[in-house]
């Protein structure tokens, strides 16, 4: 029985990890798709990585605000700084600010 358990475990694992990767895609696709539906995907990627307890290794977790679940666009609805060897992001929905070392 246990065996079973860790087979459907690890098949659950992969299964997020692919369907994180795709809403990755989505995320960094502006001219496919609207900021609409790429808010949606930021919050689902935010939720799923939660829930199974999985990073988003993408390049996408820049671009997404972990406060208000939603895509920053930078220059429109996002503040990008650099000061002292940071990159500084203030998402201007929730004026969240996130420093990351360069």
């Amino acid at each position: 029985m246990s065996r079973r358990r860790s087979k459907d475990l690890v098949r659950r694992k992969t299964r997020s990890k692919e369907a994180i990767l795709g809403l990755s895609d989505i995320i960094l696709s502006p001219d496919e798709n609207s900021h609409r539906v790429r808010d949606i995907a930021a919050r689902d990627v935010l939720r799923m990585s939660k829930k199974h307890g999985l990073s988003n290794r993408s390049i996408s977790r820049i671009f997404v605000c972990r406060a208000c679940e939603s895509v920053m666009r930078f220059g429109t609805d996002s503040k990008v700084r650099i000061k002292n060897k940071l990159i500084i992001t203030t998402c201007e929905r929730c004026n969240k600010i996130t420093r990351r070392p360069i």
